[in-house]
């Protein structure tokens, strides 16, 4: 249709047709984008909802399958559950590399959508542990593909006035399905076959993606890449919404015979110092902002408040909803900033401020211990002395067996006593049910746990702002085209095994340096990537693609030119 539109004219110069321009754009709206590019937009990041929603309700619908009425599932069935999406997101980044320059972006990601359908469903309708678990390594699987290739689609189909925003809006979907699938746990807990509803409702928005995308154009980066100039070219007149694009189409045009003409491999352009350091960097800001601490805050966020002072489990889970709408809410702001202020400006900012809430979380815990009621430790909690070090650790429990306040005293006894147990009861049974405390200490004081739950509002409002969306805004630039696809997978793999990590040993971390000692290594490892990223992070704000190369290729032959100017002194 887009062809039919485009005339054509004999050039004297190079004897080949190219695009007869009109005289003034008609297609063109007021704010200069076509409604169109913001409808693709639009479509493009229900993937990031999905990639928000499928890796936060989880938790929810864990407190329902561990039921005697369900699946009664074990400690370490539960992390499998959990590790399963994780461990298929892994598996998923790493293929795209492969999918999107073999298949194009738009058809990985029609296939991510059609298996965030397919797990879905599995999941709603499982019987058992596996048909559970291969649901869920399904859809993660599907995570892996979304999150890394709808920045991509949305980065090469967009202007660059407006591609940080509109990659940005992407980031802004993860959070608002993450907090959409708190809410949703609230509301569901209490349901019959509550759980089905929450692990099957995904598949809702993935059907409909899929069905959009049945429509949408490819990228014209790839097309061009592939030699398929003319749907390159109505690809790029499509998202445009005018046919006047004869200067962009010829940059593109020129990376891509750039590329061709330089006849290298994918190997040999991944040892070129420029993209060595572009790559090291995506790498490094995907790590930090997992390192950061941000999962064990997403993931645990209700065990931590439940930590903090509030052991009703149902305000636990709505504080804790609460906190997902600070990191879904202030992801505007910064996409807001983000041409307006800069990548840089962003990310530094963003980052001191995740530094000083780190500070002031463990600050707020530490003050928090100090004040706990303390405790006689017995067994295996022989090591702890206070209420509040007693219910961090995963093995013990606090029991104020003939305390009608268990704060009474300063000193142990017998009637406060850390002991091995279980959500249910201590393991030997000398504790009754009504005095037994696994998940936090009992107090009439609500101050250090509303602080703390301040904090982590404050904390996330920081993150959310910069380092929630800045990695995938940057990973999606910094790359030139021949390996951008392969190293854009290889920063989101390095993400999703921070992820995995951090997810899999905040507990034990926790058990070895406290909830404080765990919240200051994370400020220590922000701190350290903030000099870092001083250091080697670029403006990218307003610039194309391909002078976005540059500026690393650039930086390259200035520290090669320094270092031989250094070693010919």
């Amino acid at each position: 249709m887009a062809s039919s539109l485009c005339l054509t004219r004999k050039s004297h110069e190079h004897n080949e047709s190219t695009p007869l321009l009109p005289k003034a754009d008609m297609l063109l709206p007021k704010d200069g984008n076509p409604p169109y590019l913001y409808l693709l937009t639009l479509c493009s990041t229900v993937g990031g909802f999905l990639f928000g929603y499928d890796t936060g309700v989880i938790s929810g619908a864990l407190v329902l399958l561990k039921s005697p009425d369900v699946f009664d599932l074990t400690n370490l069935q539960s992390e499998t559950v959990v590790s399963a999406a994780i461990g298929g997101a892994i598996v998923g980044a790493a293929l795209s590399s492969c999918g999107n320059d073999v298949f194009g972006r738009r058809r990985v990601i029609l296939i991510s959508s059609a298996m965030f359908t397919a797990g879905s469903v599995l999941m709603a309708g499982a019987h058992s542990f596996g048909e559970l678990l291969v649901g869920r390594l399904v859809v993660g699987i599907a995570i892996g593909f979304a999150s890394m290739t709808v920045p991509l689609y949305i980065a090469e189909v967009s202007p660059p006035d407006i591609r940080g925003q509109l990659v940005s809006l992407n980031n802004a979907c993860v959070t608002g399905g993450q907090f959409f699938a708190c809410v949703l746990d609230a509301l569901l807990a209490d349901v019959d076959n509550g759980w089905r509803y929450m692990l099957g409702l995904a598949a809702i928005p993935a059907f409909f993606q899929c069905l959009g995308f049945l429509i949408l154009p490819e990228t014209p980066r790839y097309l061009m890449s592939k030699g398929r100039k003319e749907e390159a070219w109505d690809s790029l007149v499509k998202v445009r919404g005018t046919m006047n694009i004869s200067a962009e189409f010829s940059q593109v045009e020129g990376e891509v015979e750039h590329d061709r003409y330089e006849d290298t491999n994918i190997w040999d352009e991944l040892r070129s110092p420029s993209v060595i350091r572009a790559l090291v960097l995506g790498c490094f800001i995907q790590a930090l902002a997992q390192l950061c601490g941000i999962n064990t805050v997403m993931y645990y966020g209700a065990t931590i408040i439940q930590m903090a002072g509030f052991t009703n489990p149902s305000t636990a889970i709505w504080l804790s909803a609460l906190v997902s709408f600070s990191n879904f809410i202030f992801t505007f702001v910064g996409i807001y900033l983000v041409d307006r202020a800069g990548r840089r400006v962003l990310t530094l900012g963003s980052l001191a401020g995740v530094f000083i809430s780190l500070v002031a979380l463990g600050g707020s815990f530490y003050a928090a211990e100090m004040q706990s009621v303390q405790v006689k430790g017995i067994g295996e909690c022989s090591d702890v002395s206070s209420c509040f070090d007693c219910v961090a650790n995963a093995a013990c429990g606090f029991c104020s067996e003939g305390s009608p306040d268990p704060t009474f005293t300063s000193n142990p006894t017998n009637a406060n006593l850390c002991l091995p147990g279980n959500t249910v009861s201590t393991m030997p049974g000398s504790c009754s049910t009504s005095n037994w405390h696994f998940q936090s200490c009992p107090t009439d004081s609500r101050v250090p746990g509303w602080i703390i739950f301040i904090v982590l509002f404050v904390y996330l409002a920081f993150f959310a702002s910069g380092m929630g969306c800045m990695p995938w805004t940057i990973n999606a630039e910094i790359y030139p085209l021949r390996v951008r696809s392969f190293a854009l997978s290889m920063a989101t793999s390095v993400c999703w095994m921070t992820n995995l990590l951090v997810s899999f040993t905040f507990l034990s971390i926790v058990d070895e340096l406290s909830v404080y000692g765990a919240f200051w290594l994370y400020a220590t490892i922000a701190l350290c990537g903030f000099v870092y990223l001083w250091k080697e992070l670029p403006e990218t704000k307003g610039l194309e693609l391909e002078e976005i190369q540059q500026i690393f290729e650039h930086r390259e032959k200035r520290s090669s030119s320094a270092f031989s100017t250094i070693s010919s002194v």
